[in-house]
């Protein structure tokens, strides 16, 4: 089953440290994400995975920036959903975010997770298709 968390993909941000208690902390905004994550997730009932490899497939559609809007060439690849991002945040921090989210929902933990595919494309409609699956 494909999940889609109709939301923008939102990059894990580093850890923020409180200098008059010496504590780690996350960042309001990235908190917030997560929650809407597992929420627009759990709005889908999914099966927990509570023991096993599990393979990870997903996909960020990530909005473009102005540049690419104004190109009537890339118009085409814009409406198709297949122009890959090559820019920053990295695939991996927008990987962390969703997969900590999604923890205790689709899967037990995230160490679970052996097998990952994952891509970004720019779209007009952002968002995060993810799709989790028991490896044998």
């Amino acid at each position: 089953m494909i999940i889609t968390i109709p939301i923008p993909p939102k990059p894990q941000a580093r850890p923020r440290f409180n200098s008059f208690n010496k504590r780690a902390y996350e960042d309001s905004a990235m908190t917030a994400y997560k929650r809407a994550v597992k929420y627009h997730v759990m709005a889908y009932k999914p099966k927990l995975i509570e023991t096993g490899p599990i393979g990870v497939s997903i996909t960020f559609f990530v909005y473009p920036p102005k540049y690419l809007l104004t190109k009537k060439k890339m118009a085409q690849e814009l409406a198709n959903e297949t122009l890959y991002v090559d820019k920053k945040p990295d695939i991996d921090n927008y990987f962390k975010a969703v997969t900590d989210a999604l923890e205790g929902i689709l899967y037990k933990n995230d160490g679970q997770i052996a097998v990952v595919t994952m891509q970004k494309l720019y779209s007009l409609n952002p968002r995060t298709e993810i799709e989790v699956e028991g490896i044998k």
